[in-house]
């Protein structure tokens, strides 16, 4: 399956099924679908200093990535390489590819905090009827 293609809510709901992720995930569609997620929190059309990218990384990923899960700086790279964000000649700003910025705009409404909140509430309900039953 193309990352391009994968229903965001449904691989997040996947991934973080069982809580926080622990680590970068093993699946190259789902780091994909990460990287695409993390360059999504950037505006079109603005400069980012690195300090702010790494804010909003670490912002980011502390709403779904378990303490030592994914860190901020892997992930500032994988977008970097994956070339969503751009860095000047100089290295000091970072700006999101303008010819990216529409395909990544629906990505914003994705929260994978929310994703995991409802995994977890479903996971709970489970274990009550579980209890119940048994």
């Amino acid at each position: 399956m193309n990352a391009r293609s994968q229903d965001p809510q449904r691989t997040l709901e996947r991934l973080l099924a069982n809580g926080p992720l622990t680590g970068w995930p093993r699946r190259p569609d789902d780091q994909s679908l990460l990287v695409r997620l993390a360059a999504a929190r950037f505006e079109a059309g603005r400069d980012y200093r690195e300090p702010e990218v790494n804010e909003v990384m670490k912002g980011w990923l502390a709403t779904f990535s378990a303490e030592y899960g994914i860190d901020h700086v892997t992930m500032r790279r994988a977008v970097v390489d994956a070339r969503l964000l751009v860095r000047d000649k100089s290295g000091a700003l970072y700006r999101l590819d303008d010819a990216k910025a529409d395909e990544l705009a629906p990505l914003r409404a994705v929260e994978p905090a929310l994703i995991m909140k409802r995994a977890q509430e479903a996971r709970e309900a489970r274990k009550r009827e579980h209890r119940k039953a048994g």
